[in-house]
């Protein structure tokens, strides 16, 4: 699979301290995107699902969030990826510009690994300042039906935009979480 990132801690797209996995590739190409380095498929590091497990194992969580890229157009190696996840219990946290209902109809089986999804494509225009989505057109949706997720994530979804992380990573600069539309104003004019 090709990724662009993993990192440990993060702090942001998701409650408690998680691992992030960042999927390279995306042709979806949202205007006003945060992730634009993430859309070429042939950029990015190639790992299989042994090396991905290796690495987030050395850490001590059991949160992943998975993101882009478009982790579903990755989707057998995301397939792979999600069931060696459920295997050793990891909760996982996907988001995807595509819409719920697209992905029931094609990739139902890959739902069935994932415990909540924020599907949909950012929209520049459907501004909001919550810190589970990039746009109001976003929606968290609870695909697991473990007892503790309404709640946790019920609440992590209504706080506002406050926490995002800023890391150095094989020598790039990565800006981690959701960000206000202002800042991603400033920062798109300046890439």
């Amino acid at each position: 699979m090709k990724l662009n990132l993993i990192h440990y801690p993060l702090n942001s797209l998701g409650p408690d301290e998680r691992i992030g996995v960042w999927f390279q590739g995306c042709s979806i190409h949202c205007n006003g995107c945060m992730s634009k380095h993430t859309w070429n498929p042939n950029e990015g590091f190639e790992f299989n699902v042994d090396e991905v497990m290796r690495s987030i194992s050395y850490h001590n969580s059991k949160f992943i969030t998975i993101s882009g890229g478009e982790p579903f157009e990755q989707s057998e190696e995301l397939y792979k990826l999600l069931k060696a996840l459920k295997k050793s219990d990891y909760e996982v946290l996907v988001y995807s510009g595509f819409h719920y209902e697209y992905l029931k109809n094609n990739y139902f089986y890959i739902l069935d690994l994932i415990d909540v999804l924020i599907d949909g494509p950012f929209d520049n225009s459907q501004k909001t300042n919550l810190s589970s989505k990039g746009s109001n057109n976003q929606q968290m949706i609870i695909l697991s039906n473990k007892t503790t997720l309404t709640q946790r994530y019920s609440q992590w979804a209504q706080k506002m935009q406050e926490n995002l992380q800023i890391i150095q990573a094989d020598n790039q600069m990565y800006i981690l979480g959701i960000t206000q539309h202002n800042i991603k104003e400033m920062v798109n004019d300046t890439i």
